[in-house]
């Protein structure tokens, strides 16, 4: 581990030992790489005797992370989650907020939260974009990591800690997702980061059953891409009909369509909400996917990025991507 890093962890625990009571948030509708690391962080912060909590809206959580969090309470391993409207109850003054997998204020689960406190740590491994969080005590925001569990992996190895398997698995799934499979942003730390997952014990049986999906869901991803068309030589694009999709359905077609011939490129647009449509978008590394999407609002990485757009229509938000491409 080079003198930065250690640095960079050295600082991090510091700021964990100074404080008593910490908030872990990551994006609205949370997928492993931000719940498995906030679940990590959780159990690193309990063995330093401090109080966590982890904000979670159940309503919004996938048919995985559904198991997941169902499995924590058949299992009895600790992971403490609060609701956005009990955060009154328990958030003080010198309370810490640690954001896991974004930078954006707008995309954590209780924007409000990061108005009212003055102790913000921010680790995230998206380009940063000028909408960051900038009144942060911590931030680390390197979009040369695969995912946030890479630096989850170098932290618990700093501290020479491990976690439950459970928890290891869903860093594993959040570790493959966030890649692909190791097919995109995979690096040797990547791999070093899967080979530490495997040692302490990840299951790769039980990482099966929690990416398992419904039939129905199968079928309806399966519409989508026999929507797809290629909007030039190089680009892949898929419009959705009106039904709500959720984000990681539409990330999952954008995956897909770079597996066919020619496709340098693909950008899959949803409906996610009555009012919000979703632009998921992938390369292989030659188109910046990421310039595409920061210019819709969004962001991301080179090869993995995505944007919201509200009061729009799913026609009027294809012709803005047109544009833009």
């Amino acid at each position: 581990m080079g003198d930065f890093m250690e640095q960079v962890f050295n600082n991090l625990t510091k700021i964990i030992k100074e404080h008593d009571k910490f908030i872990i948030m990551t994006h609205k509708n949370p997928d492993f790489d931000g719940m498995g690391s906030a679940i990590a962080f959780q159990q690193i912060i309990k063995e330093m005797k401090k109080e966590s909590y982890i904000v979670l809206n159940n309503k919004e959580l996938d048919l995985s992370m559904k198991k997941a969090m169902n499995l924590l309470n058949e299992k009895n391993i600790f992971h403490n989650t609060i609701s956005k409207s009990k955060l009154n109850e328990v958030v003080d003054d010198d309370t810490v907020v640690i954001v896991l997998d974004t930078y954006k204020k707008e995309m954590v689960e209780e924007p409000k939260l990061l108005d009212n406190l003055q102790n913000i740590v921010i680790i995230d491994h998206h380009i940063r974009s000028k909408y960051y969080i900038k009144n942060s005590i911590f931030n680390y925001i390197n979009s040369n990591l695969s995912s946030t569990v890479e630096f989850v992996c170098d932290y618990l190895k700093y501290l020479n800690k491990i976690v439950d398997p459970i928890i290891a698995t869903f860093l594993m799934v959040g570790l493959e997702v966030d890649t692909n499979n190791f097919r995109l942003k995979t690096t040797e730390k990547t791999y070093e980061a899967a080979a530490f997952l495997t040692r302490i014990g990840s299951d790769s049986v039980l990482k099966q059953e929690l990416l398992q999906e419904s039939m129905d869901i199968y079928i309806k991803k399966n519409k989508l891409i026999e929507r797809s068309f290629m909007y030039n030589k190089n680009i892949a694009m898929c419009v959705a009909d009106n039904k709500i999709y959720r984000k990681q359905d539409l990330a999952t077609i954008a995956e897909t369509l770079l597996q066919f011939e020619n496709v340098e490129a693909s950008f899959v647009i949803g409906k996610l909400s009555g009012k919000v449509i979703g632009i998921s978008a992938r390369s292989i590394g030659t188109i910046n996917v990421e310039e595409v999407m920061a210019k819709l609002g969004g962001g991301g990485h080179l090869n993995e990025a995505a944007c919201q757009i509200e009061n729009k229509t799913i026609l009027e938000v294809k012709e803005l991507l047109k544009e833009v491409i």
